[in-house]
């Protein structure tokens, strides 16, 4: 596959990444922004990134900009250092959630998020040659930790007699060693805890993605051990999170969103809300229900990021565990959102699994994928649109077909060659209702896609 992704690159190191293609990228960045511009850069804990982030800030300087390097820290620091110290751009070498093995760039222009067109444009750099500039830019290293703990404190400085006992699992990625120090700034009375807090390379032979559930068996028993009030997981880069409850119980996705809806309250009525289109239906209802216009968006920082400025939204979320403030210019950055958090958990005095008990049950798949070449996978989806024609559709990715009784789409997968499926229904047997009589409309596939919703969870 190529490294080239609809807003981003990823690949693996270093048989798809290599210094040279960075360094031409770093060039290809510094020509988009004004002549000695500022410009942010950072990366994750993976072995390749140091070598990765040295070579695209040689292509920044060469190509005129002034280049601020933070080095090794989460994402969200580098994006809270753009907004700081007011930079043209920014740009990230981390692979994220993925494994170890892979690396990858993220990159932000003034104030929009990566678009198709910049990642063509990066291609294109780096197979056309490369001139110096006329007169060079300039680098130099920044640590904005400090800058950025205080702002954390004065944006919750009413929070500070909150109080509880709290576990934090940074996966052995960019918040290890830091969200602990940065949380206890922000609040002196919780004690938080922690697992697997130590930053490695290759995150102990794990993949560092919080959105699985079995990833965070380690923090689900640490809540229950310590008797704690909440679990909170970081990603990789440290721009997700996912949540347990003080019964040692990871929310889902949907749980997650609700429990962030419900402490806006009165404060969404008649304020936009972004959420991925591979939600529940149950979320835009509950929205809708607060008095918040609900706006659907397909899945990706990218996408969400960008109608959360069209749209000046107060929130946005998606599945994977991204959550978006329009306090912060409509971005994300997860210690923001813990801290959002356990100033609500401070507030409403509710335990968290009483407040995701008022989320309703969803009968919901997860993905089911299925490998397909780019143009088979798409001629899928439009066999999809024409066979569910009489049926109310959205095609902001792939195809949503919405149902009576619930709703089937397909899309390509951001992360491999393949088509990914997901059904919503009323109840388990309304749910294999509707996946069999989607599978018998697409005999092409029908088969195989049946065959993955069997040996999905819970159905085996």
């Amino acid at each position: 596959m190529s490294v080239y992704k609809r807003c981003d690159i990823r690949g693996q190191v270093p048989t798809d990444l290599h210094p040279d293609q960075y360094r031409a990228w770093g060039r290809g960045l510094g020509n988009a922004v004004s002549a000695g511009a500022k410009f942010v850069i950072g990366g994750d804990v993976r072995f390749s990134t140091p070598g990765l982030l040295a070579a695209l800030g040689e292509g920044l300087v060469a190509a005129g900009a002034d280049v601020v390097d933070l080095g090794i820290v989460p994402t969200p620091m580098i994006y809270y250092a753009k907004r700081r110290l007011r930079a043209e751009g920014c740009a990230i070498v981390t692979g994220s959630h993925w494994p170890p093995d892979e690396n990858g760039l993220k990159w932000m222009l003034g104030d929009q998020p990566p678009a198709p067109a910049e990642v063509d444009l990066l291609r294109r750099g780096e197979q056309a040659a490369r001139q110096p500039a006329a007169l060079g830019g300039d680098r130099r290293n920044l640590d904005i930790s400090y800058d950025y703990v205080a702002w954390l404190q004065e944006t919750w400085v009413d929070a500070r007699d909150a109080d509880a006992t709290i576990i934090l699992d940074p996966m052995h990625g960019c918040w290890s060693r830091r969200a602990r120090r940065y949380l206890q700034a922000v609040y002196p009375r919780v004690v938080f805890s922690t697992v697997r807090d130590e930053p490695d390379p290759v995150f102990r032979g794990e993949i560092p993605d919080c959105s699985h559930p079995e990833r965070l068996e380690a923090l689900c028993d640490a809540v229950e051990r310590h008797r704690a009030h909440l679990g909170i997981a970081f990603d990789g880069d440290g721009d997700r999170l996912a949540l347990v409850d003080d019964r040692g119980v990871v929310l889902t996705a949907e749980e997650a969103a609700w429990v962030f809806l419900e402490s806006f309250g009165c404060e969404l009525r008649d304020e936009p809300f972004v959420y991925d289109l591979m939600f529940s239906g149950c979320l835009p209802e509950r929205a809708a229900e607060l008095g918040a216009l609900a706006l659907a968006e397909r899945s990706g920082d990218a996408c969400v990021r960008g109608r959360m400025l069209q749209s000046q939204a107060i929130f946005g979320a998606e599945v994977n565990g991204h959550y978006y403030f329009r306090a912060l210019d409509g971005g994300d950055d997860a210690l923001f959102a813990a801290c959002w958090l356990i100033d609500y958990l401070a507030d409403c005095r509710r335990s968290l699994s009483d407040l995701r008990s008022s989320c309703p049950a969803v009968y919901l798949t997860p993905d089911l994928r299925l490998p397909v070449q780019p143009a088979d996978g798409q001629a899928i989806i439009d066999r999809v649109r024409s066979v569910w024609s009489n049926y109310p559709q959205q095609s902001a990715d792939g195809v949503r077909v919405n149902f009576p009784d619930g709703w089937a789409m397909v899309r390509h997968s951001a992360a491999e060659s393949a088509l990914s499926f997901r059904f919503e229904a009323g109840g388990d047997d309304e749910l294999a209702c509707l996946v069999k009589r989607f599978c018998d409309s697409i005999p092409e596939i029908g088969e195989d896609l049946w065959l993955e919703f069997e040996l999905g969870p819970g159905n085996c």
